[in-house]
């Protein structure tokens, strides 16, 4: 029994140790500019957690994560609303907040021509406005759970649905026409994904 205790403390313990960073290089994007180039400009220590069930049940929200004992300390608010993102190991993760007032980080599923990932929905109006959730001339509505976002080209963040994935492949006939057979609904994400990752392979 307590070697099964001791295990289990250690495995845990490696896990916490795996997602601390504590480099001496640049670890977080100040803005799209440096993640589309693939450079980061700033340096920070933290450790990079991912949120329990029961901290979803008590406060709502996403499995997403979230950034923990960041130094310097008085930085802590500049990571957790102001700067991009922050890559840990081979993974980079988009800072949410800017995009949705909400507080966590996202893990980019593919970087290229059209950059993507699973996030939070902004429950704000005017967030859900700027990310194509509602039309100009809409009010607020209810998003549930977990939906899939597209970074464009210019590093503007949009919601992706099945007729903006059709007009950003548009000019690609081919992929065009399979969006079009696949009639797609809202809730076919990772389909959605599928055809953006085909797409980023013609832009190479």
């Amino acid at each position: 029994m307590k070697k099964t205790i001791l295990t289990s403390i250690s495995v845990l313990f490696g896990l916490i140790l795996f997602a601390q960073t504590t480099e001496s290089t640049a670890n977080s994007f100040l803005n799209f500019s440096e993640f589309q180039k693939g450079e980061p400009s700033l340096t920070y220590e933290f450790q990079l957690k991912k949120r329990t069930t029961g901290d979803i049940f008590m406060t709502g929200g996403i499995a997403n994560y979230r950034l923990k004992k960041i130094m310097p300390a008085s930085q802590s608010e500049n990571v957790e609303k102001i700067i991009w993102g922050v890559r840990v190991g081979d993974s980079i993760y988009i800072n949410s907040y800017p995009f949705t007032q909400r507080k966590g980080y996202n893990v980019i599923l593919e970087k290229g021509y059209y950059s993507y990932f699973i996030g939070e929905p902004a429950w704000l109006e005017k967030e859900q406005r700027e990310l194509g959730i509602i039309k100009p001339d809409e009010k607020q509505v209810q998003v549930c759970c977990q939906v899939g976002y597209v970074i464009l080209p210019d590093g503007v963040v949009k919601f992706l649905k099945p007729e903006l994935l059709l007009d950003l492949c548009k000019d690609n006939e081919d992929t065009a026409k399979e969006i079009r057979s696949a009639n797609l609904e809202l809730k076919d994400v990772y389909k959605m994904f599928d055809f953006l990752k085909k797409y980023n392979l013609t832009k190479k």
